[in-house]
């Protein structure tokens, strides 16, 4: 996958460039440095999944909104 112009760094914030073939081995991350730093994070348990894996989202389970005779959504 190629970065998209003006993407930045998910570690680091520095512009990614799609000419540069660096940045396109990395993606989403500009160097091997910040992509293994991004992992060390995870390692270190800093990141976290919200919810086991067998569990589903509150809304995905939500009924669709209903609409009136008229066809027009009512809000929320």
């Amino acid at each position: 996958m190629k970065p998209h112009a003006g993407q930045k760094c998910r570690y680091c914030g520095r512009r990614l460039d799609p000419a540069d073939p660096q940045h396109t081995r990395f993606w989403p991350f500009c160097c091997e440095r910040c992509k293994m730093a991004e992992l060390g994070l995870w390692f270190q348990d800093r990141y976290r999944i919200s919810r086991a894996p067998d569990e589903v989202a509150d809304d995905a389970a939500a009924p669709p909104p209903k609409r009136p005779p008229g066809g027009r959504q009512v809000p929320p």
